[in-house]
């Protein structure tokens, strides 16, 4: 890592850099893609818009172009899938790949033959892919040990709630000249911020008891240097105002801005949990 010294990781908290600096950012990006992926699926099939299931569909595609462009020999991208029997990675590897397939499958029957037995099938099994898609990356994530912040069983809920609330903010959006449906939406949208914002205060009151370690990343967010961008992108635009605006006003407008405040402020808290991981020392602390 830049500007950490060896000796650094005997006694330091020292802050990982591989998934969030430089060629790295990509890692946060892939995560939230695969998390509006999934919700935006399904939150598409329960509202029954094609057009949603869509655009979920692109979604997962940029989730495995972005994850395979990490790699520093995307060409050998197959390999990613070698060890789901010990990878996250490539457990979410293959749910995005099952996902692209299936999916595929059911766009085509349902424009084609709405209302069949087989449409439901491949709903169901896209559904389960869907479901798989949003929760991996928080399985990656939390199956980082050495980062105490990251290693919790709260992450990977944490992120599905986040996917979700994406994937209603971006349909809210994509449906606004179907009023109907935008106004549905966002009342689903209303319930979902609200348990988004009580998973989030309940993953870093946990965190700052778990040990010293994930209290001195819990504090990087509330209070150090990566406090602007949680309450400024996640808590105040992402979940705050769309809140406020949802409740006290109905329009297109309202539905546009809420929804973009949201999706900014998913992107923002990836990068805000990654941002804030550092690693243990290797001289124990606690």
């Amino acid at each position: 890592m830049i500007g950490t010294k060896p000796y650094d990781f005997m006694v330091k908290y020292t802050p990982q850099r591989d998934w969030i600096e430089g060629h790295g950012i990509l890692i946060a990006f892939a995560l939230f893609f695969g998390g509006i992926a999934g919700g935006l699926y399904l939150v598409s099939l329960y509202f029954d818009s094609l057009l949603g299931m869509f655009i979920a569909w692109i979604l997962a595609m940029v989730t495995g172009l972005t994850d395979m462009a990490h790699l520093s020999k995307p060409t050998r991208f197959w390999r990613m899938m070698l060890k789901p029997r010990t990878s996250w990675i490539s457990r979410g590897f293959i749910f995005i790949w099952l996902f692209l397939g299936v999916a595929a499958i059911q766009l085509a029957i349902t424009y084609w033959t709405d209302g069949t037995a087989i449409e439901t099938v491949f709903k169901v099994l896209g559904g389960i892919m869907a479901f798989g898609v949003a929760i991996y990356s928080g399985f990656v994530v939390g199956y980082v040990g050495a980062i105490k912040l990251w290693n919790s069983a709260i992450v990977p809920i944490l992120f599905v709630v986040a996917g979700v609330a994406g994937g209603l903010a971006l349909l809210m959006v994509i449906s606004v000249g179907e009023s109907f449906l935008s106004a549905d939406v966002a009342i689903a949208l209303r319930a979902v911020l609200i348990g988004y914002a009580v998973c989030l205060a309940i993953y870093l009151w946990v965190a700052t008891y778990e040990s010293t370690v994930a209290r001195d990343s819990a504090m990087r967010i509330l209070k150090g240097n990566i406090a602007p961008v949680f309450w400024l992108l996640v808590v105040l635009l992402g979940i705050i105002v769309p809140i406020i605006m949802l409740f006290t006003a109905d329009s297109t407008a309202v539905f546009i801005i809420s929804g973009i405040l949201i999706i900014i402020g998913g992107v923002a808290l990836r990068y805000s949990i990654l941002k804030a991981g550092v690693y243990s020392p290797l001289v124990p602390t606690d």
